[in-house]
């Protein structure tokens, strides 16, 4: 049992100390969602950044649960993020542009801040879970009323028997995958709850914020 406890610790610590860089592009799964119809949004990329730290996405800890090293990622998380949900969107049937506003009446426009993007160990007792944490709000709007908001949150994870470059992208892998779903799936269900949104022909409708 002893062997087992201190195995993942000297592996831990042995790679604790060297920086590295996670895609934030990962490897997402399919989503496979319509319901777009050719209607327009506005999807500003990038998403305003207002993590804590924007120079790093993660740190490495050693066997003493000590920040070591950092962890970096490319594309900056902002970008990517935004990009990924634009991308699911027109798979899903939609217009989407990603700058200026829109001439529609009906026409929405979407803009995001990112608040969390962060991967690191968690160290438990015979194996260390990679934990990425991301965090983003979103605030939607068109020309003739709708103003709804809301924050996304999730935690992707990974757990190994050691800390490895591989595992940490996993985790960021698992994170992103969640993110993006739940983003693009709020909006087209937003969408389609007033399915006048982004229509050709302007419709009066009342809206309401949400959260």
């Amino acid at each position: 049992m002893r062997y087992f406890l201190i195995f993942p610790f000297l592996l831990l610590t042995a790679c604790a100390f060297t920086d590295i860089t996670v895609d934030t592009k990962g490897n997402r799964e399919n989503l496979n969602l319509s319901g777009g119809d050719n209607r327009e949004i506005i999807l500003l990329v990038p998403y305003a950044d207002e993590r804590d730290n924007q120079n790093r996405c993660g740190m490495k800890k050693n066997g003493y649960n000590m920040d070591t090293a950092d962890v970096f990622c490319s594309p900056s998380p902002a970008q990517q993020l935004a990009e990924s949900v634009a991308e699911e969107l027109r798979k899903a049937g939609f217009s989407v542009k990603t700058q200026g506003e829109t001439s529609k009446a009906t026409g929405v426009k979407i803009q995001g801040t990112l608040r969390k993007f962060f991967v690191e160990p968690v160290i438990g007792f015979t194996t260390v879970s990679m934990e990425t944490d991301i965090s983003v709000h979103l605030i939607a709007t068109s020309n003739n009323g709708l103003n709804a908001e809301r924050t996304f949150f999730v935690k992707g994870m990974q757990s190994a028997m050691a800390a490895t470059e591989s595992n940490f992208q996993g985790s960021v892998n698992n994170a992103t995958s969640q993110i993006v779903k739940q983003i693009v799936t709020a909006i087209i269900t937003l969408m389609n709850r007033y399915p006048e949104l982004g229509q050709m022909s302007p419709v009066n409708f009342k809206y309401y914020a949400y959260n």
